[in-house]
């Protein structure tokens, strides 16, 4: 285990400094996901430079996220920052589990339905809403960063 650094608290101070030694005006704030087991600790970035972030399917934001979660120095989804501009992160999440919930009624209709190829965070979305459902299971399949899901009775 890591020895903790950052707090969840002082991610926003970092995020506006660290921004800000790149020219960036940004800011970050605390904004509740709607489901906070699936996205924990929803940190909303904002500003007249927040669009530079989430450029390019949000490479820059990745990469500040991944800085991020080195700071803080956990691996627990609960106690990690996320990051999200312009609520694009949460319009996916929200999207994925609206999949993962078709994909459970179709299971039960047919006895199993396989998602396309989906990242890490993605398929965990997608194993949390079928956890939520009786009598179905998920397993990812494949090998890769990008792998599909298959949802089954079972």
């Amino acid at each position: 285990m890591r020895k903790s650094g950052a707090s969840l608290e002082s991610v926003p101070e970092l995020i506006a400094r660290w921004t800000a030694h790149l020219g960036l005006s940004v800011e970050a704030k605390p904004a509740p996901s709607g489901d906070e087991e699936a996205f924990p600790n929803r940190l909303s970035v904002s500003g007249p430079d927040a669009g530079w972030l989430a450029a390019d399917r949000g490479a820059a934001l990745d990469a500040l996220q991944f800085l991020v979660h080195e700071a803080q120095g956990e691996r627990e989804d609960t106690k990690l920052a996320y990051l999200d501009v312009k609520g694009a992160r949460l319009f996916r999440m929200q999207e994925v589990m609206a999949m993962g919930r078709f994909a459970a009624d179709r299971a039960r209709e047919l006895g199993s339905h396989t998602l396309g190829a989906l990242s890490a965070r993605e398929r965990r979305w997608v194993h949390l809403v079928v956890s939520r459902e009786d009598g179905l299971g998920t397993e990812s399949e494949g090998t890769g960063t990008f792998k599909p899901v298959r949802v089954f009775r079972k």
